[in-house]
């Protein structure tokens, strides 16, 4: 997410989504009443024909659609401002954003949590990821961050040519070795959380069996047509990065509702889900961590979105991680059946006291 400028006087901020994970962020903020503004296409009918034409509008948002299988953020509301001679204030419109665009967002209030979510969207650093280019003459050692590509190494293979299997074959498994080698030495120096490896024919399945074996990190296998930083590019644009960093979040998420659950079974008190149990627990300070449904967070109803926020900021403000859940995923869904909103305490708590 670029942050192009913000205007914390009058709630203004104007933002360039450069990702899906930054639609994903846009999503989980904008609520019903704020105010959008971008560059749209209109249907417009001039002499009974129809036509699309660009211009700007800015909305007063009525709901927010995330489009996860075509990497677009609908917004829909009532339009008011756009070019008079349209005659388009006062109708409904949908602002389809995607990556690259730029959006005015305007809040009467911004909360602590929604400016969290957008400055770490912001931020530069690595994604904790490894990306291994591989063919049978050159591998690459890339590091992805939110600004680009970062080419940390990259050799020769120089393998002995096919006439001599056995001393092909004798080269290979010691190059692998040493490729395999230099992934782990990265991992552990970095603390990176998972390996791509992508490249055309069997080597990089051959190289992903070693790491898998030298690491405990998650190994994830693609194609490309050639191996080295080309063949890292290539993926990348093929969405092996987004398969990547989705997995992080829903592992995340797995492993939260696994701890809350294992509270819940053990009924030893450091465990709170529905909105009055939670509420309490945090005005007590005893949240450790907040599960929260992102249906919640942008709900149509001010009163409980009000109510959210509330627990959200006082959560916060004792030092409460907070993680927002997706309802498109399983841990999602069983939040949503605790009533969308549950901790994790830092203590055990009689909430029926």
């Amino acid at each position: 997410m670029k942050i192009i400028s913000w205007d914390e006087k009058h709630g203004r901020m104007l933002l360039e989504a450069e990702n899906r994970d930054d639609l994903w962020c846009l999503y989980n903020v904008l609520s019903p009443g704020d105010l959008v503004t971008a560059r749209t296409l209109r249907e417009i009918k001039v002499d009974d024909k129809s036509s699309r034409k660009p211009m700007t509008l800015k909305v007063r948002v009525e709901n927010v659609e995330f489009q996860p299988y075509t990497d677009k953020l609908r917004v829909r509301g009532v339009v008011v401002e756009g070019p008079d001679e349209f005659g388009v204030i006062g109708s409904y419109h949908s602002i389809a954003v995607g990556e690259g665009s730029e959006v005015l967002i305007e809040k009467e209030r911004w909360s602590k949590h929604e400016l969290d979510r957008i400055f770490k969207a912001s931020s530069k650093k690595p994604l904790e990821v490894l990306l291994i280019g591989i063919d049978s003459d050159e591998v690459a050692f890339v590091l992805p961050h939110n600004y680009g590509l970062e080419l940390v190494a990259e050799a020769r293979l120089d393998l002995p040519g096919k006439q001599e299997p056995s001393k092909r074959e004798e080269a290979l498994e010691e190059r692998i070795r040493e490729i395999s080698g230099k992934a782990k030495e990265l991992v552990q120096r970095l603390n990176l959380k998972a390996i791509a490896i992508v490249g055309p024919g069997f080597m990089k399945e051959y190289l992903a069996r070693e790491v898998s074996s030298s690491t405990k990190v998650k190994v994830y296998v693609d194609s490309a047509s050639t191996g080295g930083y080309q063949g890292v590019k290539e993926a990348i644009r093929r969405g092996v990065l987004k398969r990547v960093l989705k997995d992080f979040e829903v592992v995340e998420e797995v492993e939260l509702m696994d701890e809350l659950l294992l509270h819940v079974s053990k009924g030893d008190g450091k465990a709170a889900y529905g909105l009055e149990e939670v509420r309490r627990a945090a005005r007590y300070g005893a949240v450790d961590k907040l599960l929260v449904l992102d249906e919640l967070v942008r709900s149509p109803d001010p009163e409980l979105r009000s109510k959210i926020e509330e627990v959200m900021d006082m959560a916060e403000r004792r030092g409460a991680k907070i993680k927002i859940f997706s309802n498109l995923e399983e841990p999602g869904q069983q939040l949503k059946s605790m009533g969308g909103l549950a901790a994790i305490l830092r203590y055990s708590l009689d909430l029926e006291a």
